[in-house]
Protein backbone atom coordinates (compact mmCIF):
# COMPACT_ATOMS: atom_id res chain seq x y z
CA UNK A 1 0.00 0.00 0.00
CA UNK A 2 2.78 2.69 0.52
CA UNK A 3 4.62 1.77 -2.52
CA UNK A 4 1.01 3.08 -4.09
CA UNK A 5 0.53 6.03 -2.34
CA UNK A 6 4.23 7.31 -2.80
CA UNK A 7 4.22 8.12 -6.43
CA UNK A 8 0.33 9.65 -6.29
CA UNK A 9 1.34 11.71 -3.30
CA UNK A 10 4.55 13.06 -5.93
CA UNK A 11 1.89 13.82 -8.48
CA UNK A 12 -0.68 15.34 -6.07
CA UNK A 13 2.31 17.71 -5.08
CA UNK A 14 3.52 18.28 -8.86
CA UNK A 15 -0.50 19.69 -9.35
CA UNK A 16 -0.48 21.53 -6.25
CA UNK A 17 2.58 23.56 -7.04
CA UNK A 18 2.73 23.55 -11.01
CA UNK A 19 5.55 26.37 -10.23
CA UNK A 20 8.39 23.89 -9.91
CA UNK A 21 7.67 22.63 -13.58
CA UNK A 22 9.82 25.52 -14.50
CA UNK A 23 13.41 27.01 -13.18
CA UNK A 24 14.87 28.88 -15.86
CA UNK A 25 13.61 32.10 -17.90
CA UNK A 26 12.68 31.30 -21.34
CA UNK A 27 15.11 32.76 -23.75
CA UNK A 28 14.22 30.64 -27.28
CA UNK A 29 10.92 29.96 -26.92
CA UNK A 30 6.94 30.62 -26.24
CA UNK A 31 5.02 29.50 -23.66
CA UNK A 32 2.60 26.77 -25.35
CA UNK A 33 0.35 26.04 -22.34
CA UNK A 34 -0.29 28.86 -20.14
CA UNK A 35 -0.90 27.90 -16.56
CA UNK A 36 -1.83 31.36 -14.29
CA UNK A 37 0.10 29.96 -11.25
CA UNK A 38 3.41 29.50 -13.21
CA UNK A 39 6.42 32.20 -12.25
CA UNK A 40 7.76 32.22 -15.94
CA UNK A 41 10.62 34.57 -14.33
CA UNK A 42 12.27 32.59 -12.30
CA UNK A 43 15.64 33.87 -12.94
CA UNK A 44 14.98 38.01 -11.56
CA UNK A 45 17.73 40.82 -11.59
CA UNK A 46 18.55 42.21 -8.19
CA UNK A 47 19.94 45.68 -8.56
CA UNK A 48 23.04 47.05 -6.84
CA UNK A 49 24.69 49.98 -8.29
CA UNK A 50 22.03 50.90 -10.90
CA UNK A 51 19.86 53.90 -9.68
CA UNK A 52 18.13 54.71 -12.87
CA UNK A 53 15.54 51.69 -13.73
CA UNK A 54 13.85 49.36 -11.57
CA UNK A 55 11.43 46.61 -12.82
CA UNK A 56 8.90 45.05 -11.45
CA UNK A 57 7.91 40.76 -11.52
CA UNK A 58 4.43 39.28 -11.66
CA UNK A 59 3.57 35.56 -13.05
CA UNK A 60 3.87 36.08 -16.94
CA UNK A 61 4.92 39.99 -17.62
CA UNK A 62 7.52 42.31 -15.57
CA UNK A 63 7.02 46.04 -15.25
CA UNK A 64 9.98 48.22 -15.91
CA UNK A 65 10.55 51.73 -15.16
CA UNK A 66 12.93 53.82 -16.50
CA UNK A 67 12.80 56.58 -13.40
CA UNK A 68 14.71 59.64 -14.64
CA UNK A 69 14.55 58.73 -18.78
CA UNK A 70 16.02 62.33 -19.32
CA UNK A 71 16.87 65.07 -17.17
CA UNK A 72 14.18 67.18 -15.19
CA UNK A 73 11.21 64.32 -16.76
CA UNK A 74 8.32 64.95 -15.07
CA UNK A 75 7.69 61.04 -14.56
CA UNK A 76 9.47 58.16 -15.02
CA UNK A 77 8.77 55.65 -18.42
CA UNK A 78 7.19 52.59 -17.61
CA UNK A 79 7.35 49.24 -20.22
CA UNK A 80 5.07 46.41 -19.78
CA UNK A 81 7.24 43.21 -20.90
CA UNK A 82 4.46 40.05 -21.76
CA UNK A 83 6.27 36.55 -21.70
CA UNK A 84 5.11 35.49 -25.47
CA UNK A 85 2.24 32.60 -25.40
CA UNK A 86 0.34 34.57 -22.38
CA UNK A 87 -1.97 37.02 -22.12
CA UNK A 88 -1.49 40.56 -21.80
CA UNK A 89 -2.34 42.27 -18.59
CA UNK A 90 -5.15 44.83 -17.64
CA UNK A 91 -4.68 48.07 -16.35
CA UNK A 92 -1.53 49.18 -17.91
CA UNK A 93 -2.95 51.60 -20.55
CA UNK A 94 -0.64 54.13 -20.63
CA UNK A 95 2.09 51.78 -20.74
CA UNK A 96 4.44 50.28 -23.94
CA UNK A 97 3.96 46.93 -23.96
CA UNK A 98 5.99 44.11 -25.81
CA UNK A 99 6.14 40.00 -26.25
CA UNK A 100 9.60 39.10 -24.84
CA UNK A 101 11.87 37.27 -25.68
CA UNK A 102 12.32 39.81 -28.32
CA UNK A 103 13.94 39.00 -31.63
CA UNK A 104 14.33 42.08 -33.26
CA UNK A 105 16.63 44.99 -31.48
CA UNK A 106 17.57 48.93 -32.99
CA UNK A 107 20.05 50.31 -30.54
CA UNK A 108 20.75 54.07 -30.97
CA UNK A 109 23.91 53.73 -28.50
CA UNK A 110 26.83 51.88 -28.92
CA UNK A 111 27.24 51.33 -25.50
CA UNK A 112 23.99 48.93 -25.99
CA UNK A 113 26.38 46.71 -28.26
CA UNK A 114 28.70 45.19 -25.70
CA UNK A 115 25.42 44.13 -23.51
CA UNK A 116 23.74 42.41 -26.91
CA UNK A 117 27.45 40.72 -27.97
CA UNK A 118 27.47 39.70 -23.80
CA UNK A 119 24.28 38.27 -23.74
CA UNK A 120 24.34 36.46 -26.98
CA UNK A 121 22.27 38.31 -29.15
CA UNK A 122 24.11 40.67 -31.41
CA UNK A 123 22.17 38.63 -33.70
CA UNK A 124 18.87 40.55 -33.16
CA UNK A 125 20.47 43.59 -34.16
CA UNK A 126 18.64 45.22 -37.54
CA UNK A 127 19.41 49.07 -37.21
CA UNK A 128 21.51 52.20 -35.71
CA UNK A 129 21.40 55.59 -35.06
CA UNK A 130 23.59 57.46 -38.15
CA UNK A 131 26.23 58.60 -35.58
CA UNK A 132 26.46 55.06 -34.10
CA UNK A 133 26.50 53.65 -37.63
CA UNK A 134 30.17 54.71 -38.23
CA UNK A 135 31.09 54.77 -34.72
CA UNK A 136 30.59 51.13 -33.90
CA UNK A 137 34.22 49.31 -32.83
CA UNK A 138 32.53 46.02 -31.54
CA UNK A 139 34.23 43.76 -34.26
CA UNK A 140 31.00 41.59 -34.66
CA UNK A 141 28.96 44.77 -35.10
CA UNK A 142 31.26 45.74 -37.88
CA UNK A 143 31.26 42.93 -40.03
CA UNK A 144 27.24 43.02 -39.39
CA UNK A 145 27.24 46.71 -41.07
CA UNK A 146 29.37 45.53 -44.02
CA UNK A 147 27.41 43.07 -44.80
CA UNK A 148 24.52 45.23 -44.97
CA UNK A 149 22.93 43.03 -41.77
CA UNK A 150 22.61 46.26 -40.03
CA UNK A 151 20.53 49.39 -41.47
CA UNK A 152 21.20 52.92 -40.64
CA UNK A 153 17.93 54.94 -39.41
CA UNK A 154 18.99 58.29 -39.11
CA UNK A 155 19.25 60.32 -35.70
CA UNK A 156 17.15 62.11 -33.06
CA UNK A 157 14.03 64.02 -34.08
CA UNK A 158 15.22 63.47 -37.76
CA UNK A 159 15.10 59.69 -37.29
CA UNK A 160 13.36 58.34 -40.07
CA UNK A 161 10.58 56.68 -39.32
CA UNK A 162 9.71 54.90 -42.32
CA UNK A 163 12.47 52.79 -42.28
CA UNK A 164 11.96 51.86 -39.00
CA UNK A 165 8.72 50.84 -39.70
CA UNK A 166 9.91 48.74 -42.30
CA UNK A 167 12.17 47.23 -39.90
CA UNK A 168 9.62 46.46 -37.78
CA UNK A 169 12.04 45.69 -34.59
CA UNK A 170 10.48 44.52 -31.32
CA UNK A 171 12.14 47.40 -29.24
CA UNK A 172 14.46 50.44 -30.19
CA UNK A 173 16.83 51.43 -27.22
CA UNK A 174 17.11 54.99 -27.49
CA UNK A 175 19.17 57.95 -25.13
CA UNK A 176 17.03 60.52 -23.48
CA UNK A 177 18.46 63.85 -23.55
CA UNK A 178 15.88 66.31 -24.49
CA UNK A 179 12.27 65.45 -26.05
CA UNK A 180 12.52 68.17 -28.51
CA UNK A 181 15.42 67.27 -30.05
CA UNK A 182 15.16 63.30 -29.16
CA UNK A 183 14.06 60.32 -31.36
CA UNK A 184 11.70 58.72 -28.98
CA UNK A 185 9.17 60.69 -28.86
CA UNK A 186 8.48 60.81 -32.72
CA UNK A 187 8.98 56.65 -32.63
CA UNK A 188 6.58 56.39 -29.97
CA UNK A 189 4.07 58.45 -31.85
CA UNK A 190 4.55 56.18 -34.60
CA UNK A 191 3.59 53.51 -32.65
CA UNK A 192 6.95 51.94 -31.99
CA UNK A 193 7.89 50.30 -28.90
CA UNK A 194 11.15 52.45 -27.87
CA UNK A 195 12.89 52.11 -24.41
CA UNK A 196 14.79 54.73 -23.29
CA UNK A 197 18.30 54.11 -21.43
CA UNK A 198 19.79 56.28 -19.60
CA UNK A 199 22.73 55.11 -18.29
CA UNK A 200 24.68 58.25 -18.77
CA UNK A 201 22.73 59.72 -15.35
CA UNK A 202 24.72 57.29 -13.20
CA UNK A 203 26.74 58.68 -11.44
CA UNK A 204 29.46 55.76 -10.98
CA UNK A 205 30.58 53.58 -13.99
CA UNK A 206 29.55 50.39 -11.86
CA UNK A 207 25.91 51.67 -11.90
CA UNK A 208 26.25 52.21 -15.78
CA UNK A 209 27.44 48.87 -16.44
CA UNK A 210 24.36 47.39 -14.72
CA UNK A 211 22.41 48.45 -17.05
CA UNK A 212 23.32 45.03 -19.27
CA UNK A 213 20.69 43.63 -16.78
CA UNK A 214 18.07 46.29 -18.44
CA UNK A 215 18.64 45.03 -21.75
CA UNK A 216 18.90 41.57 -20.64
CA UNK A 217 15.17 42.03 -19.42
CA UNK A 218 13.93 42.35 -23.25
CA UNK A 219 16.02 39.09 -23.70
CA UNK A 220 14.79 37.39 -20.40
CA UNK A 221 18.43 36.69 -19.92
CA UNK A 222 18.84 37.70 -16.23
CA UNK A 223 20.99 34.88 -15.27
CA UNK A 224 23.48 35.54 -18.04
CA UNK A 225 23.20 39.36 -17.51
CA UNK A 226 23.69 38.49 -13.50
CA UNK A 227 26.61 36.60 -14.03
CA UNK A 228 28.63 39.08 -16.42
CA UNK A 229 28.13 42.14 -14.19
CA UNK A 230 29.23 39.77 -10.95
CA UNK A 231 32.43 39.22 -13.05
CA UNK A 232 33.25 42.85 -13.81
CA UNK A 233 32.19 43.88 -10.51
CA UNK A 234 34.85 41.28 -8.88
CA UNK A 235 37.54 42.13 -11.22
CA UNK A 236 36.94 46.39 -10.20
CA UNK A 237 36.92 45.44 -7.03
CA UNK A 238 40.00 43.36 -7.16
CA UNK A 239 42.04 46.28 -8.60
CA UNK A 240 40.21 49.07 -6.33
CA UNK A 241 41.71 46.89 -3.69
CA UNK A 242 45.40 47.08 -4.59
CA UNK A 243 45.33 51.13 -4.85
CA UNK A 244 43.65 51.28 -1.62
CA UNK A 245 46.58 50.24 -0.23
CA UNK A 246 48.72 52.47 -1.87
CA UNK A 247 49.79 54.89 1.62
CA UNK A 248 48.46 58.04 1.77
CA UNK A 249 52.18 59.52 1.56
CA UNK A 250 52.49 58.26 -1.83
CA UNK A 251 49.02 58.83 -3.32
CA UNK A 252 49.40 60.87 -6.52
CA UNK A 253 47.61 64.20 -7.00
CA UNK A 254 47.11 64.06 -11.03
CA UNK A 255 45.78 65.72 -13.44
CA UNK A 256 42.74 65.46 -15.49
CA UNK A 257 41.11 66.73 -18.45
CA UNK A 258 42.63 69.87 -21.00
CA UNK A 259 41.70 73.44 -21.68
CA UNK A 260 38.97 73.66 -24.37
CA UNK A 261 39.31 76.61 -26.24
CA UNK A 262 36.06 76.25 -27.76
CA UNK A 263 34.52 77.24 -24.12
CA UNK A 264 37.72 79.00 -22.76
CA UNK A 265 37.52 76.63 -19.99
CA UNK A 266 39.46 73.61 -18.11
CA UNK A 267 36.40 71.83 -16.79
CA UNK A 268 37.28 69.47 -13.37
CA UNK A 269 34.20 67.26 -12.40
CA UNK A 270 33.43 67.03 -9.03
CA UNK A 271 34.19 64.21 -6.59
CA UNK A 272 30.77 62.74 -6.78
CA UNK A 273 30.74 61.89 -10.41
CA UNK A 274 31.53 59.27 -12.24
CA UNK A 275 35.11 60.41 -12.85
CA UNK A 276 35.31 61.26 -9.03
CA UNK A 277 34.62 57.93 -8.35
CA UNK A 278 36.56 56.52 -10.71
CA UNK A 279 39.55 58.16 -9.68
CA UNK A 280 39.18 57.63 -6.04
CA UNK A 281 38.98 54.13 -6.84
CA UNK A 282 42.48 54.37 -8.78
CA UNK A 283 43.81 55.38 -5.44
CA UNK A 284 44.78 59.34 -6.60
CA UNK A 285 43.47 62.69 -5.85
CA UNK A 286 43.34 65.30 -8.82
CA UNK A 287 43.84 68.52 -9.38
CA UNK A 288 41.19 70.86 -7.99
CA UNK A 289 38.98 68.34 -6.98
CA UNK A 290 38.60 69.72 -3.32
CA UNK A 291 36.68 73.10 -5.14
CA UNK A 292 33.92 70.63 -6.85
CA UNK A 293 32.09 68.35 -4.32
CA UNK A 294 29.67 67.56 -6.63
CA UNK A 295 29.03 68.36 -10.71
CA UNK A 296 31.11 69.86 -12.45
CA UNK A 297 33.18 73.77 -12.45
CA UNK A 298 34.96 75.66 -15.30
CA UNK A 299 38.52 77.26 -14.48
CA UNK A 300 40.93 79.15 -16.74
CA UNK A 301 44.01 77.37 -17.62
CA UNK A 302 45.76 79.63 -15.31
CA UNK A 303 44.08 78.56 -12.67
CA UNK A 304 44.64 75.13 -13.72
CA UNK A 305 48.34 75.83 -14.61
CA UNK A 306 48.71 77.53 -10.79
CA UNK A 307 47.44 74.36 -9.00
CA UNK A 308 48.59 71.62 -11.22
CA UNK A 309 51.78 72.71 -13.12
CA UNK A 310 53.64 69.69 -10.90
CA UNK A 311 51.54 67.02 -11.31
CA UNK A 312 53.43 64.08 -12.12
CA UNK A 313 50.62 62.49 -14.51
CA UNK A 314 48.29 63.85 -16.84
CA UNK A 315 45.05 62.28 -18.45
CA UNK A 316 44.68 64.57 -21.04
CA UNK A 317 41.10 63.29 -22.33
CA UNK A 318 41.05 65.10 -25.56
CA UNK A 319 39.71 64.51 -29.05
CA UNK A 320 41.42 62.83 -31.44
CA UNK A 321 45.02 63.39 -29.97
CA UNK A 322 47.60 60.70 -30.32
CA UNK A 323 50.70 62.50 -29.90
CA UNK A 324 52.74 65.31 -27.59
CA UNK A 325 52.98 67.00 -31.24
CA UNK A 326 49.51 67.02 -31.60
CA UNK A 327 48.55 68.33 -28.14
CA UNK A 328 51.04 71.60 -28.57
CA UNK A 329 48.86 71.89 -31.64
CA UNK A 330 45.99 72.38 -29.05
CA UNK A 331 47.43 75.23 -27.44
CA UNK A 332 51.67 75.57 -27.02
CA UNK A 333 51.51 76.60 -23.00
CA UNK A 334 51.19 72.81 -22.51
CA UNK A 335 54.78 72.17 -22.72
CA UNK A 336 54.96 73.96 -19.61
CA UNK A 337 53.27 70.90 -17.86
CA UNK A 338 56.18 68.66 -15.71
CA UNK A 339 53.75 65.47 -16.75
CA UNK A 340 54.20 66.52 -20.28
CA UNK A 341 57.96 67.47 -20.24
CA UNK A 342 57.97 63.99 -18.29
CA UNK A 343 56.33 61.92 -20.77
CA UNK A 344 54.00 61.14 -18.54
CA UNK A 345 50.54 62.43 -20.23
CA UNK A 346 48.49 59.90 -21.47
CA UNK A 347 45.16 60.53 -23.83
CA UNK A 348 42.20 57.74 -23.92
CA UNK A 349 42.64 57.61 -27.88
CA UNK A 350 44.69 53.92 -28.18
CA UNK A 351 41.02 52.30 -29.89
CA UNK A 352 39.82 55.28 -32.48
CA UNK A 353 38.18 53.60 -35.44
CA UNK A 354 38.52 55.90 -39.01
CA UNK A 355 35.53 57.67 -38.36
CA UNK A 356 36.47 58.88 -35.12
CA UNK A 357 34.55 56.51 -32.97
CA UNK A 358 36.01 55.80 -29.50
CA UNK A 359 36.14 52.19 -28.11
CA UNK A 360 36.62 53.97 -24.55
CA UNK A 361 32.90 55.27 -24.85
CA UNK A 362 31.66 51.72 -26.01
CA UNK A 363 33.56 48.48 -24.55
CA UNK A 364 34.75 51.26 -21.89
CA UNK A 365 31.78 52.53 -20.03
CA UNK A 366 30.52 48.66 -19.79
CA UNK A 367 33.75 47.26 -18.85
CA UNK A 368 34.69 49.74 -16.08
CA UNK A 369 37.00 47.18 -14.73
CA UNK A 370 38.89 48.08 -18.12
CA UNK A 371 39.46 51.48 -17.72
CA UNK A 372 40.25 51.14 -13.86
CA UNK A 373 43.14 48.59 -14.03
CA UNK A 374 44.56 51.12 -17.49
CA UNK A 375 44.11 54.10 -14.87
CA UNK A 376 46.08 51.92 -11.62
CA UNK A 377 48.68 50.59 -14.23
CA UNK A 378 49.10 54.16 -15.22
CA UNK A 379 49.33 55.84 -12.02
CA UNK A 380 51.27 52.74 -9.70
CA UNK A 381 52.56 50.56 -12.53
CA UNK A 382 54.19 48.33 -9.88
CA UNK A 383 50.88 47.25 -8.64
CA UNK A 384 50.27 45.56 -12.22
CA UNK A 385 53.66 45.22 -13.92
CA UNK A 386 51.74 42.78 -16.71
CA UNK A 387 48.87 45.13 -17.55
CA UNK A 388 48.68 46.65 -21.14
CA UNK A 389 46.99 49.37 -21.78
CA UNK A 390 43.70 48.62 -23.70
CA UNK A 391 42.17 52.32 -24.08
CA UNK A 392 44.82 55.41 -23.21
CA UNK A 393 48.32 56.02 -24.72
CA UNK A 394 51.06 57.84 -23.74
CA UNK A 395 51.68 61.49 -25.80
CA UNK A 396 54.74 60.45 -27.12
Amino acid sequence: MQRILAPMIVLLLAFSFPALAQDLNLTAACVEDFDPTVDYFPNKVELTDAAGFEVEYFNNYKVVRTLTPYPGAPEPFEYVLVQCGTPAPDGYAGAQMVEVPVDSFVALSTTQLPHLKDLGHLDSLVGMDTYGYQSVNTPEAVAMIEAGEVIEVGSGASINVEVMLDLEPDVVMANGFDPSTDAHPVLMDAGVFTAINSEWLEPTLLGRAEWIKFTALFFNEEALASDVYDHIVAEYEAVSELAAAVPDDERLTVLWNSFSSYSDSWIIPGQQTWVGELLADAGVNYVLMDEVPEGSQDFSFEAVFDAGFDAPVWITNTYLVNTADDLLTQDERYADFVAFQTGNAYNDTARVNAYGGNDFWETGVTNPHLILQDLVSIFYPDLLPDHELMFYRPLE
